[in-house]
C-alpha cells in the first residue's frame, strides 16, 4: 500500500500559495499483525513463539533504557536526555523544572525503507487540526517544551475551534492519558492559537491536541503534534 497524502495551507511561510503535506487515511498495524504476516509467509516459528520473543525484546529494551542506556539496533535509535533549565552549574534534576525525555530516531533498515516507500496523492476528504509548530514564547523554543502558566503558540492550519463548547480546544495529553484543557485562549484563528499554559501540567511528557468542529458538521476532528512536549520554567 503506498503512503497516501494531501496537501493543506502552509501558514508557516511568506507565500500565500504554498501548502504543505499531511499524510491521511494511512493503516496503523500492530505487533500481532506483523507477527502475522511472518507466519503467513511460512516461518517455522509459530505465532505463540513470536509474540514471546518480541515481548523479551520490548523488555530488553526497555531495561536497557531504564538503566540510563541509549539503545542501537538496526530499526530504531533510542537516547534518553535531560530536559529544562537548570539554574546554575549546581542545580540538580528537579522534577517540577525537569524532565527525562526519550528521543527515538531510524536505525539504518528503517532509514533506508524510506528510500522504497511508494506515495500517493489523494485529496484530504476528512480534514483535521494540522499543528505545525509549537512555540515556547517564555524561551522561544520550538516543538519542545512549554512554560506552565506562560502564553505559547501553535501554528499550523485548520486550528480554529468554538471557545463555548467544552469538547473543544487546546488539550495537553499525559503519557497516562491524563488531559488538561487549556482555558486561557488569547488568539483563536485557523492559522494559529495563542493562550496560557495550565499551571498544573508541571512535570511529565504531553502530547499536544487541537480538537474541532468544522462549520456545517457534526464530527469531532483532532489534531495532534508530532512532538512530545515537557514543561521547562
Amino acid at each position: 500500500m503506498p503512503l497516501r497524502y494531501g496537501l493543506v495551507d502552509n501558514h508557516l511561510t511568506d507565500d500565500p500559495d504554498d501548502c504543505m503535506a499531511v499524510t491521511t487515511e494511512n493503516e496503523t498495524i500492530n505487533a500481532e499483525a506483523i507477527v502475522e504476516q511472518m507466519v503467513g509467509k511460512g516461518s517455522t516459528v509459530t505465532k505463540a513463539e513470536a509474540l514471546s520473543v518480541i515481548e523479551e525484546f520490548e523488555y530488553a529494551v526497555v531495561d536497557a533504557v531504564q538503566k540510563g542506556n541509549n539503545v542501537n539496533t538496526n530499526l530504531f535509535k533510542i537516547h534518553p536526555s535531560v530536559c529544562g533549565v537548570f539554574i546554575n552549574h549546581e542545580d540538580g534534576f528537579d522534577s517540577k523544572r525537569h524532565a527525562i525525555k526519550i528521543n527515538l530516531n531510524p536505525g539504518k533498515r528503517l532509514s533506508e525503507a524510506v528510500q522504497n516507500i511508494e506515495l500517493k496523492k489523494v485529496e484530504i476528504t476528512s480534514p483535521k487540526p494540522v499543528l505545525q509548530q509549537f512555540i515556547n514564547l517564555k524561551s522561544n523554543v520550538l516543538n519542545e517544551s512549554f512554560a506552565p502558566g506562560q502564553i505559547a503558540s501553535i501554528k499550523g492550519s485548520l486550528l480554529k475551534f468554538d471557545l463555548d463548547d467544552s469538547q473543544q480546544g487546546i488539550f495537553f495529553v499525559a503519557d497516562d492519558g491524563t488531559e488538561t484543557k487549556v482555558q486561557n485562549v488569547v488568539k483563536n484563528k485557523p492559522s494559529e492559537l495563542l493562550f496560557f499554559v495550565p499551571e498544573s501540567i508541571i512535570s511529565g511528557v504531553f502530547q499536544v491536541e487541537v480538537r474541532t468542529i468544522f462549520q456545517n458538521t457534526k464530527k469531532l476532528r483532532i489534531g495532534r503534534l508530532l512532538n512530545d512536549l515537557v514543561p521547562a520554567q
